[in-house]
Parts: structure tokens; sequence; C-alpha cells
């Protein structure tokens, strides 16, 4: 069962999940934007922790994690610097880190800036298209669609909420509903946690440091496990795709059929034994002298 700790660090609060044996290999997980742990990985974390050691983490403004009060503090070197703190003060041996959609590009830049603490590298439909290879996503699309939608976030019902995520997913059932109860506060009305406050910054983050830029610096065998849907993203995943296998020399992808982007709520299944099988491959190398 997992279990949530807050740490109180730098007059911050960061609120992370537990579980798993840690005498297995450590997965750390980070997840997408406007998400938290829970909600990015309550089912996945099922499958996996009876195999690693899972370190699921609020990312900063999201979920219990507290906010960042300066916008630069969001841009992913920073973050990445931030991430080194908050890591060594948890953890004292080498790990994998996990990440979807936002969470993908974090945990590259991390890998970028700190190479010598990763063992591998698994980004979930994530750090391969947007904004690079998605030519309609300009800046200020991209900007002015979240500032909108943070601003029409607010629901009177949670049968409202439902209405609306459970058009994210095939798949629906009790566990992600749970999960969907973790990104949103009740005031006068259901709101986001994820204020636009949080949320801009990571978008002018996306922009600012691409995270192409991290693709040469990756020395680390990587997985990506990216979905097929919607159709109209394929020419943008074909183009990051072979970006990524020119400039990372031990990359491992993995398409999985008829998902879309919360590809883990989609298809737990195939994803949890896809990320099984490539970091067993990674720990039996690790063991040939």
């Amino acid at each position: 069962m997992m279990e949530n700790i807050i740490l109180e660090w730098n007059g911050e609060k960061v609120s992370y999940f537990v579980d798993g044996d840690s005498k297995n290999p450590t997965i750390i997980c980070l997840h997408g934007l406007a998400g938290s742990a829970n909600y990015s990985f309550s089912e996945l974390s099922k499958k996996l922790s009876k195999h690693y050691h899972l370190i699921l983490i609020d990312q900063p403004g999201h979920g219990k994690s507290t906010s960042f009060k300066k916008e630069g503090d969001y841009l992913f070197s920073n973050l990445a610097t931030w991430y080194e703190k908050v890591f060594d003060s948890i953890l004292d041996k080498p790990f994998y880190i996990l990440g979807h959609s936002w969470g993908a590009d974090v945990a590259l830049h991390y890998t970028r800036h700190y190479p010598n603490k990763i063992k591998g590298v698994i980004l979930l439909d994530g750090g391969f298209t947007f904004p690079e290879f998605q030519e309609e996503m300009t800046f200020s699309r991209a900007y002015d669609g979240w500032n909108t939608y943070i601003d029409n976030a607010k629901y009177d019902s949670w049968e409202e909420i439902l209405d609306e995520y459970k058009t994210f997913t095939k798949r629906w059932n009790a566990a992600i509903e749970k999960s969907v109860a973790s990104i949103f506060t009740k005031n006068d009305k259901y709101e986001l946690i994820a204020s636009k406050f949080t949320v801009l910054p990571i978008i002018k983050a996306f922009f600012k440091e691409p995270f192409m830029t991290t693709y040469p610096y990756i020395k680390s065998p990587l997985l990506l496990i990216h979905a097929t849907e919607p159709k109209e993203l394929h020419e943008a995943r074909e183009k990051g795709i072979s970006q990524l296998k020119k400039d990372i020399k031990e990359a491992t992808i993995i398409k999985i059929k008829d998902t879309g982007h919360m590809i883990q709520w989609d298809n737990p299944e195939e994803v949890s034994s896809e990320i099984m099988n490539w970091v067993n491959k990674q720990e039996s190398k690790l063991l040939i002298p």
C-alpha cells in the first residue's frame, strides 16, 4: 500500500508516495501537467510495486506539494537542480526515472544534468513531440489555451468533472475516478489544485528549454512507450522518434495500440509489462562483470 510522506524542505512541502520493497530497484515517477502522483500512477503502481521500489512525486504546485514562488523556478534546468536536492534527501542510490507527459520532459532534463544518478529513463507519451514537432502548437496557442482552460476549469458538481474526465480514456473505473479527486480542491466550486501561476510558467518552459536540447546528453538507456491516438499526431510522433533514435544510442521504442495520451489509464497491463521487461533487461546487464 502506498505511503504518503510530506517532506518539509526549505520552507516548502514536498509530497511523495512510497510503495514496494526498498531492496528492489527504485523507479522515481513524475506526473504530467495539472496532474498528481495519484492521478497519473495509482493503477500502474499496484502492478509495478510488486517488483520495484516506487517513489511517486507530487510535482511543485500539484497534489499536496507547495508551488514555487518564482516563475523562473519552473524552467527545466532550475527544476532539475531542485530535484537533485530533493532526491538526495530521500534516496541514497542510483535509480530509474519515469515521467508521463510534462514529467517526461522533467526526467530528460534531470538526466541531462545529473547523469550519474540515473540507471535508465522511461518516457510515457512525453518528451518527444511537444512543442518541436507539433507545428500547429505555437507558443501563443499553447499559452492562451491553458490560460483559458484554467480559468474555465471550475465545476459546480463532481458529476460535471466525471463527465469530462471520462472522455480522457476508453477505460473508466472506480480507481481512476478516485485518482481524479487528487487534482481538485473544493471552494465555492471544484477547481484544479494546479493554478495558472504554476501551469503557465511550465508552458513557457516547454518553449524556452525544449526537450530536444537534452537528447545529445542522454547516455543512459531510454525507453519510450507512446500512444497511437489521436491519429493527427502520427507525423509528429514519427519525427520525434526519428530524432530520439538519432541522438540517443540506447533507445527502445514501444507503441501501445488503441491508446491515447493517458496511456497508463488505457492499458495499464501492457504498459506495466513493457516497463518490467525493459527494467529487468537493464538490471541483468548491470550484473554482467
